[in-house]
């Protein structure tokens, strides 16, 4: 059994990774924080941790507890993403960049501080929503997107510059390429190209050579090693390393710990064999961390005591939330088109 926490609001990428591939996967519990916080216990097998970024102080708290009950209950116990050592974005660029694995500089802005060197883009440190900026090369254009941040109403806290570290290839396109890390293994998904210096999906015509390229890297996991120990000195053992190649050696920007998995279950098309290898070395992967239990059996927890009545326990639902999307679209007409963002 394997027990996958996800916060509320993001249980989307576990759902269609169950729905697409339940029948290759040993048997995986998905648990959001807020039940186990409610209920104040969850079920005894493999652990692993998500969603960071959604929780805050408190809720990491709890998170943690989760683990150390898991851990008093049975030594053994194996946890992916323990609360207690994993990096989200911000520490773990810091962490390979002071080690000298990674180039990639960051720099949290509601402190005052400034890039050391230029290229940078501006961006939310937690989720997905890329870069809210072009390319920054100066001081004097620094200046002008804080600026900017400020006046639409932006606030700069938990927003960070980041350097960009990346070179186009021999046909002009930058790339980012995806890995999971599932336990002790890196298992290949895609190369990502575009025109553009944002990689978010394939915005390039895929010829005969780049699609053989894609399947060699697939099938050849050329950069496990590197991979493997720049998240190992990140605390996290599960989740979807997104990064570039420099001069030959890897370059982490990110690593997401809920990833979307590919659609294993689309048939057809010049990927399909690739698919293929993608979900018989997630499956094995699973297979390898998963534990005796039935999940059957809870283990009790309890949050520490300061932090206990500041912890969301609430269920947020697909219609509430709805509503809630409704309500803020409402109000957005009512400002006249003018909110935050």
């Amino acid at each position: 059994m394997i027990v996958l926490f996800v916060h509320e609001m993001n249980r989307n990428p576990a759902r269609k990774l169950l729905a697409e591939a339940r029948s290759g996967l040993p048997p995986i519990r998905l648990v959001t924080y807020q039940q186990a916080f409610r209920r104040l216990s969850f079920p005894a097998g493999t652990l692993i941790f998500t969603d960071f970024e959604f929780l805050d102080g408190f809720g990491m708290m709890a998170a943690a507890a989760i683990a150390e009950a898991a851990l008093r209950d049975n030594p053994q116990t194996l946890i992916l993403n323990h609360p207690c050592h994993a990096a989200e974005r911000y520490p773990l660029l810091r962490r390979l960049h002071r080690v000298g694995l990674n180039p990639v500089e960051i720099t949290r802005l509601d402190g005052g501080d400034r890039p050391a060197r230029y290229p940078v883009f501006l961006r939310l440190e937690d989720g997905c929503l890329g870069s809210e900026t072009g390319l920054i090369t100066s001081d004097e254009a620094f200046d002008a997107a804080i600026a900017d941040l400020r006046g639409s109403g932006r606030p700069l806290k938990r927003r960070v510059a980041v350097s960009f570290e990346s070179e186009p290839d021999r046909e002009g396109f930058f790339r980012k390429y995806g890995a999971f890390r599932i336990g002790g293994q890196i298992i290949p998904q895609h190369i990502l190209r575009s025109a553009d210096w944002v990689v978010k999906s394939a915005k390039s015509e895929l010829s005969e050579a780049f699609n053989a390229e894609e399947f060699a890297y697939v099938r050849d996991n050329p950069h496990a090693e590197a991979l493997m120990q720049m998240s190992d000195i990140g605390g996290l053992q599960f989740g979807r390393i997104d990064y570039g190649m420099v001069g030959g050696h890897p370059v982490i920007f990110e690593m997401n710990p809920n990833p979307t998995f590919p659609r294993f279950s689309k048939r057809g098309g010049d990927r399909q064999e690739r698919r293929a290898i993608i979900l018989r070395a997630v499956a094995a992967a699973f297979a390898a961390i998963s534990s005796a239990e039935n999940g059957h059996r809870r283990i009790g927890f309890a949050p520490p005591l300061d932090a206990r009545r500041y912890i969301q326990t609430s269920r947020w639902g697909a219609v509430s939330r709805r509503i809630w999307s409704w309500r803020a679209q409402l109000a957005e007409r009512r400002a006249g088109g003018h909110g935050a963002g």
